[in-house]
């Protein structure tokens, strides 16, 4: 299926986007399969899940709610440690966002990997940022988080 996805400035030249269903790609479990087509059907599995995005914001008083932290320790840790890796402002900013007890965070993560490791770790870091956005242009105060899981040392797992 082709569509356009933007027209150019002249409007002579469109830069069209083709996408290719998970379904059609070999090796994808038929759970992924099932959760793609239709995330509603397993909530026997996963009760919380959405059917869109934009449904996410339906569920931040839920999650303030049930998922406490103390959030100065971990917001002082991240500043000392964001400040000592000379973060930009904005990811200090968004620490002291985090601070506030009705600010909620999009947790993303991947293992490290050489060069930043699979071009989808970049995705998820990509997601978390814009999908907090999203949160915000609601209303919602929301930080991205993307956490690099070095602890893993599951060799059997990662060598998969």
């Amino acid at each position: 299926m082709q569509e356009i996805a933007c027209p150019a400035p002249s409007g002579d030249v469109t830069v069209s986007v083709e996408s290719i269903p998970f379904s059609d790609l070999p090796g994808q479990s038929r759970l992924f399969r099932e959760y793609q087509a239709d995330p509603l059907s397993l909530r026997k599995y996963y009760p919380t899940a959405v059917a869109s995005h934009t449904d996410i914001a339906d569920r931040v008083n839920d999650v303030l709610k049930h998922h406490t932290a103390d959030r100065s320790i971990l917001c002082e840790a991240l500043e000392d440690m964001n400040r000592k890796f000379g973060a930009p402002q904005t990811t200090l900013d968004n620490i002291a966002s985090l601070r506030e007890p009705d600010c909620v965070a999009v947790v993303s993560g991947q293992q490290s990997g050489l060069f930043t490791g699979p071009l989808y770790t970049i995705y998820k870091a990509l997601s978390a940022v814009k999908m907090a956005e999203c949160l915000r242009g609601r209303g919602i105060k929301a930080v991205p988080v993307f956490w690099i899981a070095t602890e893993d040392h599951d060799f059997e797992e990662v060598s998969k």
